[in-house]
C-alpha cells in the first residue's frame, strides 16, 4: 500500500528501524507501536490513529504528504474490496442451486454465535429442493417442508418461505403457499464473521474445531 511504501521508504533514509520509528511516533510501549505498525500496513486505518498521529514528525514529512499517501492507501483498500466482492459475487453465482429458505418471526438469531458455528442458515434455513423437477414444483416442495415445520429452531414461529429461483429471481410465500412478494434478487440470510486474536475465521471452520 502507499502508506506502507512511504513509510519504509523513508525509514531507510533515515535509518529507522521498526523499534525507534515507533518510539519517535509517541509509543513508550515499544511492542504495542509494532503491532499498531503492523496494523496500519494491514489497511487498519481506525485503530492506528495514535501512530498516524506523530508519524509525519518520525519520517519527517508534511502533514500533507502524510495525508495525500493515506487518501492514496483509502482508495487501495476501496478498489480491494470492490474487487473481493465482485469475486465473492461471482463466485456464488457460479455456484448457486435453486433452493427454499424458511422464514421465522426473528431476522436475526438471539444465539448468533451458536447459530454460526453449527452450520448457520446452511443447516438452519435452507430447504433443500428436488432439481429433477420443473421450476412451477419448487414452492410445492417448500410448503411441505413448511408444513412439518411450525417452527424454526433458533428463529421463532415460521412465518413463511422464499424460493430462491435464480440470483436474480425469488418469491416469498406465507405459511399456506401463497405468493406474497417477488424479488429481484435471491435472498441470501446474512453470514456471521468470527475473529481469533483479530484473524478472521469462517464460523464453520471454528464449528469443525469444536466439534459443532
Amino acid at each position: 500500500m502507499v502508506i506502507q511504501l512511504l513509510i519504509e521508504e523513508r525509514s531507510r533514509e533515515l535509518g529507522l528501524s521498526r523499534s525507534l520509528l515507533v518510539r519517535q511516533c509517541g509509543y513508550k510501549n515499544i511492542m504495542k507501536g509494532i503491532r499498531r505498525l503492523d496494523e496500519l500496513y494491514a489497511g487498519d486505518l481506525q485503530r492506528t490513529t495514535s501512530l498516524l498521529a506523530g508519524l509525519g514528525i518520525a519520517i519527517r514529512l508534511s502533514p500533507e504528504i502524510i495525508d495525500r499517501a493515506l487518501n492514496d492507501t483509502l482508495q487501495q483498500l476501496k478498489e480491494r474490496a470492490a474487487l473481493a466482492a465482485a469475486e465473492a459475487e461471482a463466485a456464488w453465482r457460479a455456484a448457486f442451486k435453486p433452493h427454499g429458505v424458511l422464514l421465522g418471526t426473528e431476522e436475526r438469531p438471539p444465539k448468533i454465535l451458536f447459530f454460526a458455528i453449527t452450520g448457520g442458515a446452511e443447516r438452519w434455513l435452507k430447504i433443500p429442493l428436488d432439481l429433477s423437477q420443473p421450476p412451477v414444483t419448487y414452492a410445492e416442495h417448500a410448503l411441505a417442508v413448511v408444513r412439518k415445520t411450525p417452527s424454526v429452531q433458533l428463529f421463532g414461529r415460521t412465518t413463511g418461505f422464499i424460493v430462491n429461483y435464480t440470483p436474480d429471481h425469488a418469491v416469498r410465500f406465507d405459511c399456506e403457499g401463497y405468493p406474497v412478494e417477488t424479488l429481484a434478487r435471491a435472498y441470501r440470510p446474512g453470514e456471521v464473521g468470527v475473529t481469533l486474536g483479530r484473524r478472521p475465521v469462517s464460523a464453520g471452520a471454528l464449528g469443525k474445531v469444536l466439534g459443532t
